[in-house]
Order: C-alpha cells, then structure tokens, then sequence
C-alpha cells in the first residue's frame, strides 16, 4: 500500500467515523520512508553532478573526452547531465507532495481521533440515559458531556412545560448568557420554526430575546424533538461577548453544529422516554379524578411505613374518612357536582397533611390516611381538626355553591389495633362505621386489640 493510496482511502471517509488504527503508523512510516528515500537518490545525483564539475574543472575530464571524440562520449555525459537534473526535480517535486499528503494525513488522523472520541462520549452518554430513574439525573448527565464536547463553551438545558407557553431553564452549565430562567417559546427562532437555530457574526435580525446583550460571540438553539414533540432546546454560546478581545471569532465548523444536533437528538430521546415512563408509573399510582393515590399504592405504603414502624418501635396512624350523605349530592345536582365535591375533598386533605403522610381514593367517597410516627392519641386529635376544618371548604359546581361536607373518621394506630396492614385497616374501617351508625360528622377511635 503506498502512501498516496493510503490517504487517498482517509480522505474519502473523513466525514464519517474512521476506526483503522491499525493502519494510521504503518502509512504514515511509509511515507516517510519513500520521503528518506527520495532524499538519498537526490543526495546520490548531486554528489555526483558536483564530482564531474570538479573533474572538468581540472582538465582530466576534459582530456579523456577529446581522446574519445569519434566514440559520442561526450554526448552521454551532456544526456546523463541532464537526466540528474530532471532526476533532482522530480525527486523535489515528489518530496514537495509527499509532504503535503502527510500533513493533510495528520490532520485527517487527529480528526479520526477526535470523531472516535465524541462518539464514544455519546454512547456512553446514551447507555447512562436510559438508566436514568428520573429527569433531573438526566438533566445533569446531559450538561457533564455537554461540558466536556464544547469545551470553552456555557449553555442549558431548557424545557418546555406542560402548558405549553413557557420554556424553563432545568440546568446549566459555565455562564450562558440568557435574560431570565423562564421565557416563552416565542422568544426562540429554533422553537418558533422547529429547526437548528445559530447565531454568529453580525446579524442581528435573527437574534432570540432570551439571549442577554450584549450577545455572546456565537449561540446555537438546537430543538430537542422526540416522538412528534417539541420538548425544549440545548442551548449553547462562547464565554466571550461579541467584540470582546478585540478579534472576531472563527465560525463554528460544521462538524460542531453536527454534533450540538447529535447531543440533543440524544437528550431528548430520553427525556421524552422519562417522561412517558413518569406519566404510566403516575397514572398506575394515582387516582385521574383527584389526583390522589390509588388504594394499590396506599397498601404498599401502608406495609412498607408498618415495617419502618416496627424497625424503630414507633407508633403508625391510620384514618378512614367518608363524606356524609354523598349520594344525596349525586341525586339533587349529578355526577359532575360529586365529582366536584370529591376534587374539593382531596385538595384539601393535600393541603393539610405533611409531606411524609400518605392521602389516598380509597374507593367512592372514601379517602385513607397514613401518619407515620403518630399516636393514636395524635391521630385522633388530627381528625379532630380535619373533621372541623373541611367544612369550610365548601364546593361549587358551575357557580353555584353546594353545601358544606362533613366527614365520619374512623381512626386507628399500630401498635394498638393491629400489627398488620389489614388488621389496621379492618379496625379503622369498623371505627367509621360506628361513626356513621352514631349520626355521621364525627370521629371514633377504634378499640384496643
């Protein structure tokens, strides 16, 4: 293989990903080698070109060829002249070209390396995505590679909310040269048209609002589209303000625009897949109509806190709450207003209980309750405070003010009713019965096992 042929083959795949390693040292000895070569063959006709100046110089070489006149030596000696000098400037001229194919072998070479390593980098990065438990561990994986494939660069991660008409910053890196955290979708080209957006030199025209002043050197809004959807843009800029230093700055390469497109076909393929799987976990835990857990969900919880409780010798609270004569509500104004009335009920139990409670749809108008490390002295005194306080919370269906809700609460408490998930919720639920048998609106405290 020569060493033309050899970069010949690097050249017609410099736009792809090259992986022969194998040949990168043996070509490039090569050439060098025919380069060596080259230069002794030239050295050797020199040499001798200058030993026959000498001798002619000193009259030897003149003698001998007027002794040989009739034999055309000399006419040998003018060819062989001339064939050194044409053998030197061929010998340059390939020299020349040897040269020139190597550098541009080197250079092809450093870009293999370059593309083998970006490549590597974004499978990795792929790989590491899709093991990604929720959006804010991608989030950071995302801005970490970014880092490092634009080096001397900022950027974000920026995403679209649900509602559509606002775009938030979700993580960062360096300093990117946005106006605010939030801005709405119109204020970006690349999200306005769907496509590649880049900024650079002077044009001014097309620049986004949410891009500070003064502009950066360069900024890239690159859309991060998946499934059919637009969820966001990466957004990338120099470091540098336009004009700053003196000196314009060099034109991004395509090859770097390739690969801002290529990391936020990634990011967003598994975003999008983050999302879809967030939407069936939540849609398999939670109740559409109110948004609280389902009663599969509340099981589980209720086993895994029952065996928190017994680790630590804690005390666990459990409530059954029911809303007083609601199908009374269902017959006078329909299925909506009870609709209505339940999503009142289960924003408000959202709004009172702390974080690590558990309030879930245990089925109908029925709704249970979870107080980890609560007494049932304490979970008694907190239904109390339920009971009394949802009553101000009185519901509206299309304007109109329904009545106020009542509630009956049947409590229990581990590990005075039951050391099991069922026994708790046995206990409670016969509490809730005997509340209602009593006259409704009040809580009853199960008894002791």
């Amino acid at each position: 293989m020569t060493a033309s042929s050899g970069l010949d083959a690097h050249s017609s795949n410099q736009t792809g990903i090259l992986t022969e390693h194998p040949q990168v040292i043996p070509v490039s000895f090569q050439a060098r080698k025919v380069m060596r070569q080259d230069l002794v063959l030239l050295f050797c006709a020199v040499t001798a070109a200058v030993i026959s100046v000498l001798l002619f110089d000193t009259g030897s070489l003149a003698e001998w060829i007027a002794r040989h006149k009739d034999t055309k030596i000399d006419e040998v000696i003018v060819v062989g002249m001339v064939l050194v000098v044409g053998l030197a400037a061929l010998s340059i001229r390939r020299w020349l070209e040897l040269s020139t194919q190597l550098v541009r072998y080197e250079e092809l070479y450093r870009e293999m390396n370059r593309l083998n390593r970006e490549s590597s980098l974004l499978g990795e990065l792929g790989d590491l995505l899709q093991s990604c438990l929720s959006s804010d561990e991608a989030h950071t994986l995302i801005t970490d590679r970014a880092r490092v494939l634009f080096p001397g660069s900022s950027g974000a991660v920026c995403v679209t909310a649900n509602s559509r008409d606002l775009v938030e910053v979700l993580a960062s890196w360096g300093e990117p040269a946005l106006v605010e955290r939030f801005f709405p979708p119109k204020d970006c080209w690349a999200l306005r048209r769907g496509r590649f957006h880049l900024l650079q030199g002077d044009l001014e025209a097309m620049s986004c609002t949410h891009v500070a002043k003064p502009r950066p050197q360069w900024a890239m809004c690159v859309p991060m589209m998946a499934h059919g959807e637009t969820l966001g843009i990466l957004y990338f800029d120099s470091q540098e303000k336009h004009g700053q230093n003196g000196h314009a700055h060099l034109p991004l390469s395509d090859s770097t625009q390739r690969l801002a497109k290529t990391l936020a076909e990634h990011a967003a393929l598994a975003l999008a897949n983050l999302k879809l799987r967030e939407t069936l976990r939540m849609q398999s835990v939670r109740d559409p109509l109110t948004g609280l857990y389902n009663r599969r969900y509340m099981e589980e919880s209720l086993d895994r806190e029952l065996r928190r409780s017994m680790r630590k010798k804690s005390h666990l609270g459990v409530m059954m709450l029911d809303i007083d004569h609601f199908k009374r509500v269902n017959d006078t104004f329909g299925h909506e207003a009870g609709d209505a009335v339940l999503q009142t009920v289960a924003n408000f139990l959202r709004s009172q209980l702390r974080g690590e409670d558990v309030v879930c749809r245990y089925g109908g108008e029925e709704f249970t309750l979870i107080l980890p490390e609560a007494s049932i002295e304490g979970t008694h005194q907190r239904a109390q405070q339920l009971r009394e306080a949802v009553k101000r919370a009185i519901p509206s269906f299309r304007g109109q003010r329904l009545e106020a809700v009542n509630l009956s609460i049947g409590v229990a408490a581990f590990p005075e009713n039951g050391t099991t998930g069922e026994e708790l919720l046995r206990t409670a639920d016969s509490a809730l019965y005997q509340a209602k048998q009593q006259g409704r609106d009040r809580v009853v405290v199960a008894a002791s096992v």
